[in-house]
């Protein structure tokens, strides 16, 4: 196993720096989907070879903010729109280097997403932010969203982009704030039910809607919402394949939305409330897990098929949280793989699940359906068999994770097949514009040797506890 260290680390920032193509805006817009990888994976030799699925869902951070810079990737443009600002009328805010720890960060709800958009212009992101913060936190607030990281803030994240596969066209399944992201996450589907199982004794699904502003879930025997989601998610399908799968909850879980810092928000973690998970009992995976009992079973060997990494608050890249702290939380999670018995036979993919309300260049390409994708997000395969410093500028979203599920662990099968009503629109899942992530492996080549980093690299990021500390008193309830 070949240990990383910190001077290692930023060596190979500086060689990739210096080695590969700079950041090149807008040029690969208009792949198709389907546009081949060098090296096609199958099916086949992913289900012989990868044993776990390891989907690591942090927070908040649109592409551009945290790889928008990056070399070889469709980063910031060179001459990027002015944004629209409401109080600086005469000024032009454009993207410049931000290195806080911690940054305030805008609104992500679907008509401030549309605003962000503005019918392709991308020049709506600080007048969202000036107008969701209005009256909420005074002059202290200084709007940030044009502000963006690169390899010397973020030198473990780049260094996993430059060692294995980055995805410069992933974008947030549905154009919308943190619940209705996690719910498609798990499921491919975001929607209110207007009779959930809590408040009939025969619940329909066909009640069930599309919806960007979903119901919260609260565990059951709290006389709350314990299971407010009908229709089917993913585990539903691993339940009756027997495929085993946990989620994880870094400090267990917290309150729906909101404090305390140290606990999972029950909007991050939705599982709980499907009637699927707690019909199957199987509700003990989806809660009753920490980021530590995943760090002792990865090095142990004993981790389940499929598992998610749920951060609490201080470790999400939650914007108003420092990112310092979040990189060396992910960096521990990776490195306990690394060095168990599984790294062979695994696949990590790092997800943020929506944009959080920083810039972004490039507007969604096309519309699945009513519900998005939204805009571009940041996503990291690393695996022994993903292709080396490779770049995949297909066209993908989380509703491709659920496809890598089902074509892993399923046989194919998708949520479509599971036999249960579902009055969803479409099913993600099937969609032939979303890129097959399969793609993105090289099954021929032999497994390349683990690459574990430091949990504490050095970095250029400025600590600034007060401002973090105010962004967490007016952000962590944003939506």
């Amino acid at each position: 196993m070949r240990i990383l260290r910190l001077g290692f680390a930023l060596l190979l920032l500086s060689a990739a720096g210096l080695c590969a193509a700079p950041a090149r805006a807008g040029l690969f817009t208009a792949v198709p989907a389907a546009a081949p990888g060098s090296v096609g994976g199958t099916a086949g030799a992913a289900r012989t070879k990868l044993k776990h699925l390891i989907f690591i869902v942090q927070e908040s951070r649109s592409f551009d903010h945290f790889f928008g810079t990056f070399p070889g990737a469709d980063g910031i443009p060179t001459n990027p729109p002015c944004q629209i600002d409401p109080q600086h009328p005469s000024a032009c805010d454009t993207p410049y280097p931000d290195h806080k720890a911690g940054n305030m960060g805008g609104p992500s709800t679907n008509a401030y997403q549309v605003q962000d958009v503005d019918g392709g212009k991308m020049d709506g992101f600080v007048e969202s932010a000036e107008q969701a913060e209005s009256g909420r936190c005074g002059s202290h607030c200084k709007v940030d969203v044009m502000g963006f990281h690169d390899g010397t803030d973020l030198p473990n994240y780049w260094a996993y982009a430059s060692a294995y596969t980055l995805f410069d066209h992933f974008y947030e399944s549905v154009e919308a704030w943190s619940l209705p992201a996690h719910l498609a996450l798990f499921s491919g589907w975001s929607a209110s039910c207007t009779q959930p199982a809590y408040q009939a004794s025969q619940p329909n699904v066909d009640d069930c809607a599309s919806s960007f502003d979903d119901q919260t879930w609260s565990p059951a025997g709290d006389g709350a919402a314990p299971t407010p989601y009908l229709w089917t998610d993913i585990t539903y399908l691993l339940h009756q394949h027997a495929v085993s799968w946990n989620a994880y909850l870094d400090g267990g879980l917290g309150p729906p939305i909101g404090p305390p810092d140290t606990e999972v928000q029950g909007i991050w973690i939705p599982l709980g409330g499907f009637e699927t998970v707690v019909d199957d009992g199987q509700y003990p995976n989806a809660i009753g897990s920490t980021a530590l009992d995943f760090r002792n079973q990865a090095l142990a060997g004993t981790l389940p098929q499929v598992s998610w990494v749920i951060p609490n608050y201080l470790d999400s890249d939650q914007p108003q949280a420092s990112i310092k702290t979040s990189q060396s939380y992910v960096t521990s999670l990776v490195n306990a793989v690394m060095k168990g018995p599984d790294w062979d036979s695994s696949a990590i993919l790092i997800v943020w699940d929506n944009m959080g309300g920083f810039y972004d260049h490039e507007p969604p390409p096309f519309a699945l359906d009513s519900e998005g994708p939204g805009l571009r997000v940041g996503s990291i395969l690393i695996s022994p068999y993903a292709k080396a410093g490779f770049i995949d500028h297909r066209i993908a979203t989380t509703d491709s994770y659920l496809k890598l599920i089902e074509d892993v662990f399923l046989d194919g099968e998708r949520i479509s097949q599971s036999g249960r009503p579902d009055p969803r629109p479409d099913y993600r899942d099937q969609a032939k514009r979303l890129s097959d992530l399969l793609d993105a492996f090289d099954f021929s080549a032999p497994p390349r040797p683990a690459l574990v980093l430091s949990t504490h690299p050095m970095t250029l990021l400025e600590d600034d506890a007060a401002s973090a500390a105010r962004g967490r008193a007016v952000g962590t309830r944003r939506r």
